[in-house]
């Protein structure tokens, strides 16, 4: 297995450990967009002390400066936001569903607009995981049209995270300091969100809510983006898209074995589709 694909299926597992992570912030006073915030604001002291002891320069060119904020606004806070704006509306696991669609919109824009040569083994790939994925989590409660339309833009707005990174070239810029500069985008953008929609509340969280906030942006912070930067530089957009898929259902075993949520023989089914098109991506992408 190449270096980039280890990379990105890490990264996967961190991000679908943290929503395990979450559900016990949630029993502690904190709610997902308070959570969200404090996972992209927590880390910059942090970041900015890393870049001052390694050397590092905060200078950013005019290109790169237009980049990141393309990169913050659109992949990072708009994703979030639309994701989290489609919980009003539908059930937070349909919403999750339709979001995941991006492994597809991903493969569908770098083989028609980038002229990425797409082979039979990854588009069968993609075509796997994104039917496991549907079948994955449940879809049996009515869907609001808005939440499904907000669902699914969070899905382009981060598939425009993952193609953007790649061909941007902010991919092989040195991880701290793009992701210092990601934070505090991404941060900004949630606060402003939740300010005005009143859900940034801090008042009703305990000291557990705080540290398990706290181990959550360390992880994703230092671990998941980073190793998610390193795959998409190694192995480009499509195959970033279709790895990451791996997420849920580190989410879901983690859940049923330290949670004891159940999984249904239809999740199990989904989730071992999502596993082939991963094994086939690893393999033939």
């Amino acid at each position: 297995m190449s270096k980039g694909k280890i990379c990105l299926i890490l990264s996967a597992f961190i991000y679908g450990l943290a929503p395990m992570l979450a559900k016990i912030a949630y029993k502690c006073g904190v709610n997902g967009i308070t959570l969200t915030f404090l996972r992209t604001s927590l880390m910059i002291p942090l970041l900015f002390v890393l870049m001052i002891v390694r050397g590092k320069s905060f200078r950013l060119t005019k290109k790169e400066f237009g980049n990141i904020i393309a990169l913050g606004v659109v992949g990072g806070s708009l994703s979030i936001i639309a994701l989290y704006a489609a919980y009003d509306y539908i059930p937070t696991g349909l919403a999750t569903t339709l979001h995941f669609i991006y492994p597809l919109i991903i493969v569908i824009v770098s083989a028609l607009i980038y002229k990425e040569k797409i082979t039979k083994a990854k588009l069968a790939a993609v075509m796997l995981v994104t039917l496991g994925i549907f079948l994955f989590v449940d879809l049996n409660t009515a869907a609001d049209k808005i939440g499904v339309i907000l669902a699914v833009l969070s899905g382009v707005f981060y598939s425009f995270y993952v193609i953007y990174m790649d061909h941007s070239g902010l991919d092989k810029m040195d991880y701290v300091k793009l992701t210092f500069y990601m934070m505090i985008i991404t941060s900004f953008g949630t606060f402003v969100f939740g300010a005005a929609t009143e859900s940034i509340v801090f008042n009703e969280m305990n000291s557990t809510a705080w540290i398990f906030s706290a181990i959550i942006s360390f992880l994703i912070t230092l671990g998941a983006i980073p190793l998610f930067q390193a795959g998409v530089r190694y192995e480009g957009a499509s195959t970033a898209g279709i790895i990451s898929a791996f997420e849920p259902i580190t989410t879901m075993i983690l859940g049923a074995v330290f949670l004891g949520e159940a999984m249904t023989f239809v999740q199990y089914f989904g989730g071992t589709m999502i596993i082939i098109g991963v094994v086939l991506a690893e393999k033939y992408g």
